[in-house]
């Protein structure tokens, strides 16, 4: 019965997600569908830099070149 709830509540989240909606429970399986597969904003790109001059030096390599 647990199980059934979880999933039922698992697919709720994938739609709300799907659909663009904001978040509707606090429900841990229905927040983990939500959040599952979205952007993870700036903390989820640092994670692959040694440190935050590295990232910058990345984020604007193309400045230093001219336009012809």
């Amino acid at each position: 019965m647990f199980n059934n709830l979880r999933e039922i509540r698992y697919q709720q989240g994938c739609c709300d997600r799907d659909a663009g909606l904001l978040p509707k429970m606090q429900d841990s399986a229905y927040l983990e569908a939500y959040l599952k597969g979205r952007p993870e904003g700036l903390d989820g790109i640092m994670q692959y830099f040694p440190s935050v001059e590295a990232y910058m030096k990345w984020k604007f390599k193309d400045l230093g070149r001219s336009v012809s």
